[in-house]
């Protein structure tokens, strides 16, 4: 059986060597690299970095590293390698990211009372259209004077309409309001200086809602 050597690539950032792409190769066969771009492993620190770059899912992040001073000559073994532990973003970074987190969770807090089917819509243009066609323009300030005249004017079919159009402005209001609330909720969320201000935001729109 064929003898293989294990091999990775090098990336210099910074005071550490980062160790990408490890690939391998038959005795004999020769590397088309240039010497400083690569060091050779052995089988066990491969098998090692092979799992940590997770390169099943094609993962980016360079996590295992050997010391700049290291001599690219000489064989790495795995007690050469370290690996990057914690997350090295900035606590800008991260805010910015639980921020995009809070956002979705906002989304989905509000997304079945923001909704409004076609047909709903339709309907309501629809009832807006008779009672304009019968010289009746509704609005929230003068909805009960309006009322009062589909009332004293004995028209049965009028009053059913208005009636059911009031209820449904009356809907299309409230979805309004918690918009209203899902904004200011939002506004918050971009201007919180820490994670417990975004929490804050999210939980009083939550308490709005509920």
């Amino acid at each position: 059986m064929a003898q293989m050597l294990f091999y990775s690539g090098v990336l210099k950032q910074d005071d550490k060597k980062f160790l990408i792409n490890p690939f391998e190769k038959l005795v004999g066969e020769t590397v088309l690299m240039e010497k400083e771009d690569y060091v050779r492993l052995t089988a066990e620190a491969y098998d090692y970095l092979v799992n940590a770059l997770d390169l099943q899912h094609r993962e980016p992040v360079c996590k295992v590293y050997i010391s700049s001073d290291f001599d690219t000559s000489n064989l790495v073994d795995i007690t050469d390698l370290q690996a990057i532990e914690e997350d090295e973003e900035t606590p800008e970074a991260k805010l910015d990211l639980y921020k995009e987190k809070v956002f979705r969770m906002m989304n989905e807090l509000i997304s079945n009372q923001l909704m409004i089917s076609n047909f709903e819509l339709f309907h309501f243009f629809k009832l807006n259209h008779f009672l304009a066609a019968k010289g009746y323009f509704i609005t929230d300030e003068n909805r009960e004077e309006k009322y009062l005249e589909v009332i004293n004017e004995g028209d049965g079919e009028t009053l059913r309409v208005l009636s059911e159009y009031l209820d449904s402005l009356d809907e299309f209001n409230a979805i309004d309001e918690v918009y209203e609330k899902y904004k200011v909720a939002k506004d918050k969320v971009k201007a919180a200086l820490t994670e417990r201000e975004v929490e804050d935001a999210y939980y009083e729109l939550s308490a709005k809602l509920f």
